[in-house]
């Protein structure tokens, strides 16, 4: 009985270390290999980005095969090679998913999540003194700053949308144009926008371009009354007076107290020899801004007449 059970404590003590290594050993290489395979979905991702690179870049020059020499399309088939061995450098297992075996290099999404916390906040007190600066007329200073900011973060949306805004009030169109085309890139529902690329087609003389975008703006934004302004403008440069009237009186919708729209209203009446509703909204007019002198001349015209 005696030796069985010497037996018995022999095993457990030789066996339990081993266990307990194992289990360790274990967790250790599960870790490891749960880590690993989420390296090879964002690898396989990046497989797919090449496929579809070459895809891009191959229907780019199939077109002009036939119109150039064979030695032009030597050169762009080793372009191609050239860009494509570029793709295979980065996205090899061993330059993207052996380098990331090691747990300890990787960002921790908390550390990942506060540090963009504490950038929104610099980019939040950046904008905060640029308006500033702003606001007390330095609009040197103003742009300046802005554009420092966007060499360490180009792709700001709110930033972006600072300098074009500047740009577009000081009717600098040539810089304002790219900036908020980029803008749209990053977000193709920013309405405000969109109507000030169309208010600079609709500056050059592009008024379809013009009249497309800013409906888009409106369709976006169906409440904001300077973008019935925008197509009220273009009406009347395009001498659809009718249209513009349709437009203008959707914005004394939006606006009912505003005499300055109300007097454009009047104005486009009388261009349009609608004499009573002329008078009508120059009446208007007067209620709300007696003192009005354009509006008392234009009734004393029309009384006479």
């Amino acid at each position: 009985m005696s030796v069985l059970l010497w037996m018995l404590l022999t095993i457990v003590l030789i066996s339990l270390p081993i266990w307990v290594i194992s289990f360790f050993f274990s967790r250790k290489v599960f870790k490891k290999l749960t880590h690993l395979l989420g390296k090879i979905d964002t690898f396989d991702a990046l497989v797919k980005f090449k496929k579809d690179i070459a895809h891009l870049y191959r229907a780019k020059f199939s077109s002009l095969s036939a119109r150039i020499g064979k030695e032009k399309m030597k050169d762009i088939k080793h372009n191609e090679q050239a860009f494509l061995d570029t793709i295979d450098e980065i996205i090899k297992p061993k330059a993207s998913v052996s380098k990331h075996l090691e747990p300890e290099i990787t960002i921790d999404d908390e550390e990942s999540k506060t540090t963009m916390i504490k950038k929104r906040k610099l980019l939040e007190k950046i904008i905060y003194d640029a308006l500033g600066l702003r606001k007390d007329g330095k609009l040197d200073e103003y742009e300046k700053k802005i554009i420092e900011w966007l060499a360490i973060d180009a792709d700001d949306k709110d930033l972006n949308k600072l300098l074009a805004d500047l740009y577009f009030t000081m009717s600098n169109y040539k810089k304002a144009l790219p900036i908020l085309k980029k803008i749209v890139e990053m977000d193709p529902k920013d309405h405000k926008a969109i109507r000030q690329i169309g208010e600079i087609y609709l500056t050059s003389g592009d008024f379809n371009i013009a009249e497309l975008l800013i409906q888009k703006a409106i369709g976006i934004n169906p409440i904001n009354p300077k973008y019935y302004i925008s197509m009220v403008e273009l009406f009347y440069n395009t001498d659809r007076k009718h249209d513009a009237i349709v437009e203008i009186e959707k914005v004394i919708k939006l606006r009912p107290t505003n005499s300055a729209y109300m007097l454009t209203l009047a104005d486009l009446y009388q261009e349009v020899n609608d004499l009573d509703n002329a008078k009508k909204y120059y009446f208007r007019v007067l209620e709300y801004e007696p003192s009005n002198e354009k509006a008392k001349k234009k009734l004393k015209e029309l009384v006479v007449e």
